[in-house]
């Protein structure tokens, strides 16, 4: 007898498909932010300062 493949399966697979892709998208967007905010920081103590500098007063 003929039987109907449901449309679970397919839909299980579209989840799982998903649910991989944002997970790497995940991924790769956190490792982004984390290299620019090193970069940034690095940038920062190389070409800034993160104090004020006082200058002495001449009377």
């Amino acid at each position: 007898m003929y039987t109907q493949k449901s449309k679970s399966d397919s839909v299980k697979s579209k989840r799982i498909t998903y649910w991989i892709k944002r997970k790497i998208l995940f991924i790769i967007t956190s490792f982004m932010l984390g290299m620019s905010n090193a970069i940034y920081n690095e940038d920062k103590m190389v070409h800034g300062e993160d104090y004020i500098k006082q200058e002495q007063k001449k009377d």
